[in-house]
């Protein structure tokens, strides 16, 4: 009779171990698979933008996905290149119509570190969110602007009209 409770028990510590092991893998795959499925993308073309293939992400059902490239959106935003700064401003403004009222205020928030002069319209067209949150949010940035605690070196009220 204790060789078989000895059994159950070794068992059970042994699916228990197991499952937390799935369980802290699975978080990480999780986060691989987005990239593999643009990978048909990449062959198609001679040069794939970053912020492409970021805005087919924008489209994804799973809202941390879409809430992972409002982030390296918002970290695109950072660069010297003026080209891309626009571009990302642009496809940060498309991601404006998320359905998610809480992705749009990452979006505003990544939006306000951005320069003025490439978020102010996307901002303004902001203040008509049906959500109040998103509404607060876009002039919570603009105060900051206002206050000069933006980012540094980005142009502050002479910019804030579109």
């Amino acid at each position: 009779m204790t060789m078989r409770i000895r059994y159950v028990l070794k068992e059970c510590v042994f699916v228990s171990l197991l499952g937390v092991f799935v369980g802290l893998n699975s978080g990480c795959a999780l986060r691989t698979v987005p990239p593999i499925r643009f990978l048909p993308i990449l062959g198609k073309e001679k040069t794939v933008q970053t912020t492409d293939v970021l805005m087919r992400l924008l489209k994804d059902r799973d809202r941390a996905v879409r809430a992972g490239a409002v982030d390296l959106l918002g970290d695109l935003g950072q660069t010297d290149d003026k080209k891309l700064k626009k571009e990302v401003a642009r496809v940060l403004g498309m991601a404006m119509k998320d359905r998610d009222p809480g992705l749009r205020v990452q979006v505003v928030q990544k939006l306000g570190s951005m320069e003025a002069v490439y978020a102010n319209k996307y901002l303004m067209n902001a203040l008509k969110d049906p959500h109040p949150f998103v509404r607060t949010e876009v002039l919570t940035v603009i105060a900051n602007r206002e206050r000069g605690t933006a980012l540094p070196g980005s142009p502050l009220s002479a910019q804030i009209t579109p």
